[in-house]
């Protein structure tokens, strides 16, 4: 069997930009795949920055007693943290732990709002959180934390 000069031809010029086609509608589905995980991973790492920095501010402000302070600023480490809180709940006093005993403290809910922020300004993030506030009954409120000098 003898081939014609067709058949050994090769590729004629449809098929070649019917290929050239295939091939850039792939590879612009592939950049757009790309640019999509680009910016969800942007947005992810942002998310984690934010996260990390709400957890410290968390800790920093988990001994604030509202009642005592209900607004303020406390800075650590480059971490800069302006709250203000709220009474959510009004003051009750406390369940003492015996019948015979009498209430220690006064016990209100309060809605601390916080931004948190880098000293370089690069994140800044906005959170609240339900903190209880406690007065002491029949003694004078401390005027200052007692860790500071």
């Amino acid at each position: 069997m003898k081939k014609s000069d067709r058949d050994i031809a090769g590729f004629g010029l449809l098929e070649a930009l019917v290929a050239l086609t295939i091939l850039a509608a792939s590879g612009a589905a592939l950049f757009a795949w790309l640019g999509q995980n680009m910016q969800m991973a942007s947005r992810l790492k942002a998310r984690q920055a934010e996260v990390e920095q709400q957890l410290l501010a968390e800790g920093l402000l988990a001994d604030l007693n509202p009642f005592v302070e209900p607004a303020g600023e406390r800075s650590q480490g480059g971490l800069k943290l302006v709250w203000r809180a709220d009474l959510v709940s009004p003051m009750r006093p406390s369940q003492p732990t015996r019948a015979t005993l009498p209430p220690r403290w006064n016990v209100g809910l309060y809605r601390v709002q916080v931004t948190a922020s880098n000293a370089d300004g690069s994140t800044r993030t906005r959170f609240e959180f339900l903190q209880p506030g406690l007065e002491l009954l029949g003694q004078a409120a401390p005027t200052r934390r007692p860790d500071e000098p």
